[in-house]
């Protein structure tokens, strides 16, 4: 099932998003893993960092993933793929700060309105930028979601290709080292 190799992308919002995991579904390769867990990275910012998680993973790892993806799309860039979604820090922070509950982040796929409007309800959309989305809902030590407003979830996702950056290190697929 090609949705299930849209599971990458999500484990790297995940780390972009600062939404720490326990690492339990985290799977890396032996010699990666024994690294990794001795000695997390810093989540965002320098080394000399102490935010980090036991989900984070060496920008190496990171752009290993990445490239898998993107070559399993045949690489090409001028496609309509998606190959990211960008979404607002500061929407995701307030949304976290307000709801100091939320110990999980779980970012389920989706597609856009806009797709399904356009009377495709329930049809595959394949990996198309403009066409899949993800959905943001926290919960708590409970299982429990923590709504926004009490019935709102964020979608806030834009999409790559379409809504890339144009400047600075971001304009890359992958992370600089």
């Amino acid at each position: 099932m090609k949705t299930s190799k849209m599971i990458i992308p999500a484990m790297l919002a995940l780390t972009v998003f600062a939404a720490c995991q326990n690492g339990e579904n985290n799977q890396q390769d032996n010699k990666e893993a024994a690294t990794d867990a001795a000695q997390p990275t810093a989540l965002m910012g320098t080394s000399d960092s102490t935010d980090t998680c036991a989900s984070d993973i060496p920008v190496d790892s990171a752009n290993k993933m990445i490239s898998s993806y993107i070559s399993s799309l045949n690489g090409n860039q001028d496609n309509k793929n998606l190959y990211s979604l960008i979404v607002d820090a500061k929407c995701l922070r307030t949304y976290l700060n307000n709801n100091p509950q939320v110990t999980n982040v779980k970012l389920m796929f989706a597609h856009t309105l806009s797709y399904i409007n356009s009377g495709h309800q329930g049809q595959t959309a394949g990996y198309k930028s403009g066409e899949l989305t993800m959905v943001i809902a926290g919960y708590d030590a409970n299982g429990n979601y923590v709504l926004i407003n009490g019935n709102e979830v964020m979608d806030g996702f834009k999409p790559c290709p379409d809504n890339c950056p144009t400047a600075g290190t971001a304009t890359s697929n992958t992370i600089p080292e």
